[in-house]
């Protein structure tokens, strides 16, 4: 019988319920993969390096700033392109992402990636091939595409995996759907070329790094590599401008966030939050609507005037941007917590040379 107020024995007894649904949908992922595999389903193959970003559990691995710190890597030595599905946007089809563009059109990550790289072009297609062939058809033809979010997308075959597992939140330590977090059996890693470990501490130990790479057990064609999270300071979302860490010195915080996994942000505000800290948890690519901003602004008022500010993430600050012209809003103190994967030296090395590699080998065969 399940005790209610034993919450382990609660969620052990609904796993144990969860449990023929996640065989039975295991078994589903296992025969899509034996399909591919056996070519009877067919992955097609482009004429230009094609690298794939993604991951086996769902969301919370940071896919996204790990696309833009690739295109950091790639930077000076090639002419790379994104296309990401655009999730959770409410336009259809293709779609090339522009500055000016608004987030519900293009989806908040594609728009934060085309922001930090405006040189760059990033495009949303719900079929990747044919966002693909819309790429290679243009005039400006990319010389690399980046896929983002896309490791089950198996009808493009990428000459390049990374997958992502977060540091907090191995996929080796998860199940599959709908017990765990796992959109596909922790065997499927095996088809992947690099595995990142992202979401680190920002001093791993050596044998802390070591005991990770042996829990992965990588295949002898893999590489494991690390990487960290940093928070280098604030932009203000009512004017652009740029301030450190000092600027909440004296403040109570209100920290909005839609993510699927809020953790390492959430820790590393209460560090450097000297006085109260209010966080407003939402869903992962929340749409925020008029009642949101009413429970922030009820949030706010509760501090005394100039006493507090409202932190929220780049991502979530796609979907704020047409809401800085409500006059209940537009007012408030509001600034975006710049967010930036960094590599360790060592994987950094490792990475650069894997993709400078893969993307002259991948040209001279093709």
């Amino acid at each position: 019988m399940c005790v209610k107020d034993n919450s382990r024995t609660y969620l052990c007894l609904v796993n144990f319920l969860l449990l023929p649904f996640a065989w039975v949908y295991g078994l589903v992922i296992r025969v899509r993969n034996l399909l591919f595999d056996l070519g009877i389903f067919k992955s097609n193959e482009f004429d230009v390096p094609v690298i794939t970003v993604g991951n086996l559990r769902v969301g919370g691995t940071g896919k996204t700033p790990t696309v833009i710190a690739l295109l950091e890597l790639l930077s000076g030595k090639s002419n790379p392109a994104v296309l990401s599905r655009g999730y959770g946007r409410v336009s259809k089809g293709w779609r090339e992402v522009n500055l000016d563009d608004d987030a519900s059109l293009t989806g908040d990550e594609p728009l934060l990636i085309k922001q930090r790289n405006p040189e760059v072009r990033v495009a949303v297609m719900e079929q990747r091939s044919k966002g693909i062939n819309m790429l290679l058809e243009s005039e400006s033809r990319p010389n690399v595409i980046l896929l983002d979010d896309a490791m089950q997308h198996r009808w493009v075959r990428p000459g390049l995996l990374i997958l992502l597992t977060a540091y907090h939140d191995r996929y080796t330590q998860d199940w599959l759907l709908p017990v765990g977090r796992l959109r596909e059996h922790r065997s499927s890693a095996a088809r992947a070329d690099l595995i990142v470990v992202t979401k680190c501490p920002e001093k791993l130990a050596f044998d802390e790094r070591k005991r990770i790479i042996q829990e992965v057990n990588p295949r002898p064609h893999q590489q494991v590599c690390f990487a960290f999270e940093s928070y280098p300071g604030l932009s203000d979302l009512r004017d652009s401008s740029v301030h450190d860490w000092q600027k909440i010195k004296d403040q109570s915080v209100v920290l909005v966030t839609g993510l699927a996994d809020p953790s390492t942000l959430l820790g590393f505000i209460e560090e450097k939050c000297a006085h109260q800290l209010v966080h407003l948890p939402f869903g992962d690519h929340h749409d925020f609507k008029e009642q949101d901003l009413d429970r922030i602004l009820e949030a706010y008022s509760n501090f005394p005037p100039g006493k507090a500010v409202i932190l929220t993430t780049e991502k979530d600050a796609q979907r704020f941007a047409h809401w800085m012209q409500n006059q209940k809003f537009a007012a408030l103190p509001i600034y975006a917590i710049q967010h930036r994967q960094e590599w360790f030296e060592s994987d950094r090395e490792v990475i650069e040379k894997r993709l400078d590699e893969f993307i002259r080998s991948d040209q001279r065969n093709g």
